[in-house]
């Protein structure tokens, strides 16, 4: 006899895929309400007052600042003075050449004044973190709720022309060998090179994550399921998120945003990830929601590391990967 008083019934698979994307719709709603949080909660850290040296006398950011912006012959000899940001983060820093007692110079006399090259110092105005985790609660929001209005079907299967596969494999291996090179090319010291090792912060990590995103998902390719919820399928499926879209995405935002105010024209970068979620979608490798997460995870990841004020693998690099070996030619 039945413990139960009355039979139990369970939910179906219908009910628990519901219930699934429910929750990712919740788990969007309050990554995006809790934005706000977590940037004031961050500031509350990072923001000192000016007389307050606080975490903006960190060494790192000291010498990071001094390493890009000053000249080898006035390394060391110009006094730092570090000013907030205009969103209230003082990790950022700025170097002041006012009063410079450099050695076998007299100060006391006026000299020519010292100019910096152009493009050394970013002028651009770039999204705060709030962005980048607006992005990211976005990733369960498209997943939730492309899932119930039925974004996600299987396209007819096109490996010709300029879908075909070795291309995209092509765009692949040319960002990543593009993105290498332009780091070691021109290193940390000019505005060009420093976006590149932002680049190279924000597909490294973005990759780590995807990958990460993959096992514990594991869901079902087009090419191996008709149906969009073969979730948590074991090893043989690693659909969600796209990590080529990813790719391309966190490679080309530290670039638009570091040149959009100038060279409008930089937005035409964003061709690159379009044209890989098209072409994934084509070949049958990944679902809509699959490419639309890769996209927002890679732009939040390259919103993050262009608001880092050292790029997180140049501050681990040699002097000599600073200066960039275009010197050496």
């Amino acid at each position: 006899m039945s413990s139960f008083p009355y039979p139990v019934k369970l939910p179906t698979s219908e009910k628990i895929k519901m219930k699934i994307f429910q929750v990712l719709v919740y788990a969007g709603l309050v990554s995006l309400a809790c934005a706000p949080r977590v940037q004031a909660a961050q500031a509350s850290r990072l923001n000192r007052s000016a007389n307050d040296p606080g975490i903006c006398s960190l060494s790192l950011e000291i010498e990071s600042c001094t390493s890009r912006v000053m000249p080898p012959s006035l390394r060391g000899t110009v006094p730092l003075s570090v000013a907030e940001t205009s969103n209230s983060f003082c990790m950022k820093t700025r170097c002041a050449l006012a009063d410079i007692d450099a050695p076998g110079v007299d100060s006391s006399q006026d000299g020519p004044a010292v100019s910096q090259p152009a493009d050394i110092l970013s002028t651009s105005s770039s999204p705060s973190d709030r962005a980048g985790y607006y992005f990211l609660g976005a990733i369960p929001l498209i997943v939730g709720v492309g899932g119930l209005i039925g974004i996600d079907h299987r396209l007819p299967y096109e490996n010709s022309g300029i879908w075909k596969r070795s291309d995209q494999l092509d765009l692949e291996y040319g960002v990543v060998l593009t993105e290498i090179g332009g780091s070691l090319w021109f290193g940390g010291e000019s505005r060009i090179g420093r976006t590149f090792w932002q680049s190279l912060d924000a597909t490294t990590f973005s990759a780590l994550t995807v990958q990460a995103l993959k096992y514990s998902f594991s869901r079902a390719r087009p090419s191996q399921s008709a149906s969009p919820n073969q979730w948590f399928q074991g090893s043989c499926c690693q659909s969600f998120p796209s990590g080529e879209v990813t790719l391309q995405a966190s490679f080309i935002t530290p670039f638009i945003l570091e040149y959009h105010q100038q060279d409008p024209w930089v937005w035409g970068l964003e061709a690159l990830p379009l044209y890989d979620a098209l072409a994934r979608m084509k070949t049958q490798g990944h679902w809509q929601t699959d490419v639309l997460s890769g996209w927002a995870l890679g732009t939040a990841f390259g919103i993050f590391a262009h608001n880092r004020n050292m790029p997180f693998f140049l501050s681990v690099m040699p002097h000599g990967i600073m200066v960039g070996w275009h010197t050496s030619f």
